[in-house]
């Protein structure tokens, strides 16, 4: 009797606890959570890379495009005049978060969400010197609604003339090629003109803006006999890097890169992270702000890896010859 009493017992709480169980559930179903919209906005077409590290970093921490997240993409084929526009069509999807691939493409997104005073939370892919260019108030609180990558490209670019004079000794005339609408342009030239003069090298800016440019840019470059080529960073630029190897080829000039890409695509060396990498990077801020947290609790990063990158190749096609000691020193080496 007293057994059949427990069963009972038993039999009662379970059903209770069943009940309590199903009003629960019935309450509060368990829904997939809604999926994300990211909105990004690119320069132009080799900035992809930063979207395709982007997009397989986030599935690499569980979000699945389609299912999780909805990327729109808008690309201003290195037309400025476009920015605006292409980012007011981001605007209207609402997304959870913006994506700028890179600082002009930062500036844009920053101004558009000023104007229509929207909060969204912006994250760039790798900029030059956030804080200075007004993305940002400080690196460890941004204090807006923008956070992100800082690529380093100011304080490399010293350092790239450096390498090229300890990789090539005896060049002594530089010619820097560069675009006026990169932000610090003019700080990043009074800076190689400082670094020069430590070095005992004399560099002389060139300025392009587009492919005809790029052209007369060489015509001066070759009366000014000047012996070798460092490239700045800048949306223009980085896509112009094949036409500018091939006029440099032609006229016997090596060229220092800023991407491990532009070794590949035949400077004699190279000094930064690649886009890649940075999208790569930059997957992880994101995921922080689709996971609630704000800006301005997210510090603004430096890369995780810095490669410098020679081509072994190109340099023996110059007849070059390369310094051994600083050689030994490359993250990577094209081979012959």
């Amino acid at each position: 009797m007293k057994r059949t009493g427990q069963i009972a017992f038993i039999a009662i709480a379970a059903g209770i606890i069943l009940i309590i169980l199903t009003s629960f559930f019935i309450r509060f179903p368990a829904e997939k959570p809604p999926v994300g919209k990211v909105g990004i906005l690119v320069a132009n077409d080799l900035r992809l890379a930063k979207v395709e590290g982007l997009k397989s970093e986030l599935q690499q921490l569980g979000y699945s495009d389609g299912t999780d997240l909805k990327f729109h993409i808008e690309n201003a084929q290195n037309d400025l005049q476009r920015m605006s526009s292409l980012g007011e069509i981001l605007l209207k999807e609402k997304p959870d978060v913006l994506v700028a691939a890179g600082a002009v493409e930062a500036q844009s997104l920053q101004e558009l969400t000023a104007k229509n005073k929207l909060q969204i939370p912006i994250v760039f892919m790798g900029t030059v010197s956030p804080m200075d260019i007004g993305l940002v108030q400080s690196q460890t609180q941004p204090g807006g609604n923008l956070t992100g990558l800082n690529n380093y490209h100011f304080e490399l670019t010293p350092k790239r003339l450096e390498l090229l004079h300890r990789l090539l000794p005896g060049v002594k005339k530089v010619a820097v090629l560069g675009d006026t609408r990169v932000p610090v342009f003019t700080r990043t030239e009074e800076e190689l003109n400082k670094v020069a003069k430590v070095l005992g090298v004399s560099v002389h800016m060139y300025t392009v803006m587009n492919s005809g440019e790029i052209q007369q840019a060489f015509e001066n470059i070759q009366g000014d006999k000047m012996e070798a080529i460092v490239l700045l960073p800048g949306f223009f630029l980085e896509s112009s890097t094949p036409e500018i190897v091939n006029h440099a080829m032609s006229s016997k000039l090596p060229v220092f890169g800023v991407y491990p890409l532009d070794t590949e695509e035949g400077c004699i060396a190279s000094f930064g992270t690649s886009n890649q990498e940075q999208g790569i990077q930059s997957a992880h801020i994101v995921s922080k702000i689709l996971r609630g947290y704000k800006p301005n609790d997210i510090p603004v990063e430096t890369p995780d890896r810095i490669v410098f990158s020679v081509n072994f190749k190109v340099a023996q096609k110059l007849g070059m010859n390369l310094s051994p000691s600083v050689l030994s020193l490359a993250d990577q080496v094209i081979q012959p």
